[in-house]
């Protein structure tokens, strides 16, 4: 952070913009506190705390955080998560929970500096440990920060928290959605588009011209593999290769991988190759995701390949399992690493109704995931904007 700041600003220690709080909480199963918030809560780039557990889930000691306090991750700090609390609650020791000082800054400040970039890298390099890397509150209380005046701080507060608010509104819509998204599929594929006659059946009543089928009778399963990893020959091709991380956190569709392989080994290993359109579902460990692919792609042994058959158009069949997924996670074998063989599969039947109204169905719901296609760009392109402005505005490069 050593550059040419506008005159204006000063140079301050960070224990004078905030103060650690270290209130512990035992058994906080037992406490008065329902919230509980681990580094698995915390979001790398989010400004506020999304996601939380509940303290009947711990028993370790934890950390007392009070609503608008700032929760910072020091461990792992290359994950660069630090939020604000909108609520009381408990933590995990591994999160340093501060209060900011209002003296040199304003409210709302201090988290959006502490996702200013060169500060980030600054609490990265300082961190210390040969596994998880962490840093210490005596350490970053000492770390001399340069900080805008108090009026530009509280023109940079104003548009950042703006932009934060768009994004919140934007994640309200995916919520919405997600809802009226559920009641829909759940309408639609057990009681069709405007039917009058149905017919009792072991699944419920369904429309009289539906027929019943065994899952596996109107898909087609394939399993996938791994080549060789001490093959460099196999590796680093123009072929997509799909693993469990390669899921969309939301959305349809699989567009890229962190893993590609060759033509060499495609063919000299177990995986196979899917084509466009195509779905997956994850089978072991992280069970039950569902996505389609956009282009060919193979896949490893942790998922199986699922293509339409001329019972089911692909659209429909991949709304097929999505509403079955929870049923099929149930259905999953294992004591820790829970797995889904074709076994499960073969235990499902699903109603089934001619591939038009099939196709009016899918097209319905495919609005919602358009719908929701486009908001969560949305809510990237805000985030990009808002780390953007958070960097030019802290490096003064930008004035407002």
């Amino acid at each position: 952070m050593n550059q040419e700041f506008p005159e204006n600003w000063i140079k301050v220690k960070f224990k004078e913009l905030a103060k650690e709080k270290s209130v512990r909480i035992d058994n906080p199963g037992e406490s008065d506190y329902e919230i509980y918030v681990g580094l698995e809560h915390l979001d790398s780039g989010e400004l506020v705390v999304k996601r939380h557990g509940n303290t009947s889930d711990v028993t370790s000691t934890m950390k007392l955080f009070e609503k608008d306090d700032i929760l910072f991750a020091r461990r792992n700090t290359y994950l660069r998560r630090v939020s604000v609390a909108p609520f009381d609650g408990v933590c995990s020791g591994d999160i340093i929970v501060l209060e900011p000082i209002l003296k040199h800054i304003v409210k709302d400040f201090l988290p959006v500096f502490m996702q200013f970039e060169p500060f980030e890298n600054k609490i990265i390099a300082l961190s210390a440990g040969a596994f998880s890397k962490r840093i210490k509150w005596s350490q970053l209380s000492e770390e001399e920060v340069v900080i805008p005046s108090i009026e530009e701080q509280k023109k940079i507060v104003e548009i950042i928290w703006s932009i934060q608010d768009n994004i919140e509104k934007n994640n309200e819509i995916i919520n919405t959605t997600e809802k009226l998204k559920g009641g829909l599929l759940n309408e639609l594929l057990t009681k069709g588009i405007g039917h009058e006659k149905f017919k009792k059946t072991e699944l419920g009543d369904i429309p009289d011209k539906w027929e019943i089928h065994c899952l596996s009778d109107v898909i087609n399963i394939t399993g996938g593999g791994t080549p060789k990893t001490t093959n460099p020959e196999y590796w680093d091709g123009s072929i997509p290769w799909i693993s469990v991380e390669d899921f969309p956190k939301d959305g349809m569709y699989i567009e890229s991988t962190t893993k590609t392989i060759t033509e060499k080994g495609l063919n000299e290993s177990s995986t196979k190759l899917l084509q466009q359109d195509d779905l997956i579902i994850s089978a072991r460990g992280t069970v039950g995701l569902v996505a389609k692919i956009v282009k060919p792609m193979a896949f490893n042994q942790s998922c199986y390949g699922i293509s339409s058959t001329n019972r089911v158009t692909s659209n429909y069949a991949y709304y097929l399992l999505t509403i079955l997924v929870e049923d099929i996670k149930h259905s999953s074998y294992g004591s820790t690493f829970k797995a889904i063989t074709r076994k499960n599969l073969d235990l499902f039947k699903v109603a089934v109704p001619p591939i038009e109204e099939q196709k009016q169905i899918s097209e319905k719901l495919d609005q919602f995931y358009a719908l929701q296609k486009k908001t969560l760009q949305n809510i990237k392109n805000l985030h990009h904007l808002k780390k953007k402005l958070t960097d030019e505005f802290l490096k003064g490069e930008v004035q407002v």
